[in-house]
């Protein structure tokens, strides 16, 4: 069985919102700065996985998005 990830990279969140990697680096930025405005302790160039799945609509469990194939 797979250990959960707890922090997402740039290269997973662009994954999962099938943007471009240097688009990503500015989304994790923003979600870090949302962090640390409530007085979280971030870690730059990764995002908490529960975070991205509370705060995008529709978006339950990251982690089977990501272990999905994707059909081309």
């Amino acid at each position: 069985m797979r250990k959960r990830k707890m922090y997402l990279s740039v290269e997973d969140v662009a994954e999962v919102f099938d943007i471009s990697v240097s688009f990503a680096y500015r989304v994790v930025e923003l979600m870090n700065a949302d962090l640390a405005n409530k007085n979280y302790y971030v870690i730059l160039g990764r995002v908490p996985t529960r975070y991205v799945e509370d705060k995008i609509y529709g978006l339950e469990h990251v982690e089977q998005y990501l272990s999905e194939e994707k059909a081309i």
